[in-house]
């Protein structure tokens, strides 16, 4: 079982309401880990529109779309196996405990927490670097790929943001906010996929089927 500095780093801790406090002590320090939803939008739109705007003449309108959606398919695989493998990596104490926090577990003790609900900075600019520099740098694809990723990374904030704070009235919408707070109110090791669920289908993790009476909660959808 564990111990209780253990569980005040998990996912699984009691669920607060209203905004979290600093995770750092340090207000400034804190706003720059968890930044306001606007302030993600106004730093990551101007990249998407340069590394389109590179991408033009460099192949046929066709072939730069194909990039695009090549690159925000790729985006929805790293947020379910970004939140599956890092987010929901949760050490049981230390450094690697206290940066799981920092990172995603204030979010599920906060989930109505603004700052908290978009994904930090400390993992949003070198995920985007990382692939800008492997996409364009090493395998010399057009830059619109990275366009296509960062177009999928503000959509998913975006969304999780709305999933969190909306009130949705679309059938579609409504569904999607369920599954969501399934993964945080029912089973936190399932549901990973925010705003591309279907990967949770294909690899095993949905839980978009409401168990039946006496049933696990993993059972309706196949397993682990």
């Amino acid at each position: 079982m564990a111990t209780p500095t253990q569980r005040s780093y998990s996912t699984k801790g009691a669920v607060r309401r209203g905004n979290a406090p600093s995770v750092t002590g340090i207000p400034l320090v804190d706003r720059l880990i968890h930044v306001h939803p606007v302030t993600t939008v106004a730093m990551f739109t101007p990249v998407a529109a340069a590394a389109a705007a590179l991408s033009v003449g460099r192949t046929g309108g066709w072939a730069l779309a194909a990039w695009a959606l090549a690159g925000y398919v790729t985006w929805t695989l790293s947020e379910y196996w970004g939140h599956r493998i890092v987010l929901h990596y949760e050490p049981e104490r230390g450094f690697g405990a206290k940066l799981h926090y920092v990172l995603h577990g204030i979010h599920h003790d906060y989930p109505q927490d603004m700052r908290r609900s978009i994904l930090s900075p400390l993992l949003s600019i070198p995920m985007v670097a990382a692939t800008l520099y492997i996409s364009t740098g090493l395998l010399d694809v057009p830059p619109v790929f990275g366009t296509g990723y960062v177009v999928g990374y503000l959509a998913y904030d975006l969304f999780h943001l709305y999933l969190h704070h909306g009130r949705p009235k679309n059938r579609l919408l409504r569904t999607l906010r369920e599954y969501h707070m399934r993964h945080h109110f029912r089973d936190d090791t399932r549901g990973f996929g925010i705003s591309a669920p279907y990967w949770d289908e294909l690899f095993g993790t949905s839980i978009a089927r409401t168990p039946k009476a006496g049933q696990p909660a993993g059972a309706a959808s196949g397993g682990a």
